[in-house]
Formats: C-alpha cells, sequence, structure tokens
C-alpha cells in the first residue's frame, strides 16, 4: 500500500492514495502509543490473532509474521472489516463541513459508518489527510478500519509484541521509506512541494539476518549481508524492492530504534520531511 507524502485537495489525494489500494498528534506521550500495546491491541491479538494462529506458532518466524499479516487482511476477522474505500473518506470530509455527509454513508455496513464518523471527528476536521497518518495500532484495531500501509506496520508491531514473538525490543523495528523515482526526481528539481510516494513496512531480524517485511501484503526483502539498521542512512539511499510491487524501488528513510519507536511518522508534514531529510523538522533534501 502506497502513501503520498503530499496533500493537495480530494482530487489528487484520492489518486495517490489508491496508487495500490490502498496521522497529527500532540505530545509525545501520544506519539510513543502509536506502537503500543493497549488493551485494544492485546484483546485483538489474544482473543483474534492466538487462535486464528493455531498450529502456525510452531512454525519458523517469518511464516508467523507472514500467517499475521494474512489473518489481518481476512475479509471476516481482520483489520479491515469496517473500513470504507479511501475516497468516501475523503467525500466525507468535505461535504460534512455543509452537513451533507450522509449522503455519503448511504451504502455502508454500521461499522463502517461508525469508523467514518468517529475519524471525522476525531481527525479530519482540521487536516483531512489525518485519516491516513494519525491512527494508532490502537485506533485501528479498535476501529478495525485499516486504510493504508502505516496503519498495518503499526498494528503489527502492537500485536507482535502483544504475542510476544520476538527475543528483543531491537529485532522488530518500523520503517519509512519512499519511491525512488519520485525522490530522485524532487531531489534534482530542487521541488520541496513535488508529490513523494512512500511505504511504511516493518524490519525483523530472524537469527541474526535482517528482512524487511511488507505488513501490508506479506511478502519480503532479504537485507544484504553487513547490513544494520542502526547505521547511519544519510547519503546511502538503501533500495528494497518487494515482490508485490513489481518495478518499484523504495528507499529508506527512517528506521525505529526499537519496537517502541514510530519514527515521528505521527503527520503528513513529518512524512515530508523526513522523506527528504531524515529529519521531521528540516524539509531541505540533505541526501
Amino acid at each position: 500500500m502506497l502513501i503520498s507524502a503530499h496533500w493537495k485537495g480530494a482530487v489528487s489525494a484520492f489518486a495517490v492514495v489508491c496508487l495500490f489500494h490502498c496521522s497529527s498528534l500532540g505530545a509525545t506521550e501520544e506519539r510513543a502509543s502509536m506502537v503500543g500495546v493497549t488493551a485494544n491491541v492485546k484483546a485483538y491479538a489474544i482473543t483474534v490473532l492466538q487462535p486464528a494462529l493455531g498450529n502456525a506458532r510452531g512454525k519458523d518466524k517469518l511464516s508467523v509474521f507472514q500467517s499475521i499479516i494474512r489473518i489481518f487482511n481476512d475479509p471476516a476477522i481482520g483489520i479491515h472489516v469496517h473500513a470504507a474505500k479511501p475516497r468516501v473518506y475523503v467525500s466525507y470530509g468535505y461535504l460534512e463541513k455543509v452537513k451533507l455527509g450522509f449522503l455519503v454513508t448511504l451504502g455502508l455496513t454500521p461499522g463502517q459508518k461508525t469508523a467514518l464518523k468517529n475519524r471525522y471527528a476525531s481527525l479530519m476536521k482540521k487536516e483531512p489527510s489525518d485519516v491516513f497518518f494519525a491512527p494508532s495500532a490502537d485506533e485501528v484495531i479498535g476501529s478495525r478500519a485499516a486504510l493504508g500501509c502505516s496503519h498495518y506496520a503499526r498494528s503489527f508491531i502492537g500485536c507482535v509484541k502483544a504475542l510476544q514473538l520476538t527475543n528483543h525490543p531491537t529485532d522488530l523495528r518500523y520503517v519509512v521509506s519512499c519511491k525512488s523515482d519520485d525522490y530522485e526526481r524532487a531531489r534534482d528539481e530542487k521541488d520541496a512541494d513535488g508529490v513523494i510516494n512512500g511505504h511504511q513496512f516493518v524490519m525483523v531480524q530472524i537469527k541474526g539476518e535482517w528482512i524487511a517485511l511488507n505488513t501490508s501484503k506479506g511478502d519480503w526483502y532479504v537485507m544484504p549481508d553487513g547490513f544494520s539498521p542502526d547505521a547511519p542512512l544519510v547519503g546511502a539511499n538503501i533500495p528494497i524492492a518487494f515482490p508485490a510491487y513489481k518495478g518499484v524501488t523504495f528507499y529508506l528513510r527512517k528506521i525505529g530504534r526499537d519496537d517502541g519507536d514510530d519514527c515521528g511518522d505521527n503527520s503528513l508534514r513529518a512524512l515530508m520531511n523526513i522523506y527528504r531529510s531524515g529529519d521531521p523538522q528540516r524539509s531541505e533534501f540533505k541526501w
């Protein structure tokens, strides 16, 4: 699931968010909860994921992780069962300003209506794009309305921690990346406002080997020998190529320090800056 690092009205937002089908929080403690194990996360992990995994828990760790992603995408018990299409959220955000949002809800299930209205009230009134970037693992799992890659990556980390499936906090990392051709064009043209698509996923260390795991689709990419998620990324432009996205290469832009680090990926502005400089506070092209 690719996402955009730019938001210019409903039309461009819809076009970018839906490219592959397919956040602003304030205080530090709120941001820390984006990948945290809350009551919602723990309940889903224990009562839904754990029984559904069944014998899979006895398999190798990568297979277990892939099973979790398959469950996330299950139409009956997954984390997107109450999610409407992205364009519905965009349309509702604009129409509700003139009290006509109900027109968009016609034909939605009760669960979809609830998720849509709650997200509008809590996230979208000031910044419509927050519906794609702001929800934490707690909110996504509580609503069962996952919309994009950041939602899946955050939920994955929260559930893996709840089930204690990693040996150490540093074995699981949240990752922010950007689409290589978009980044290179914007960098070469010094286009600070240009669209840069990107992707959020996780990295896991299994038996000493680092694997980039696409938490939206379940495919993976083995990092080369000697790779360390703690090495400086500035100037490296380390490429990732997931089989699910043929012909697409991503550059690593930010990697969490441990399974509690969400990379400051809590808003569209933070993403724009991370894609350009690696620093959520600085938007210039540094790489």
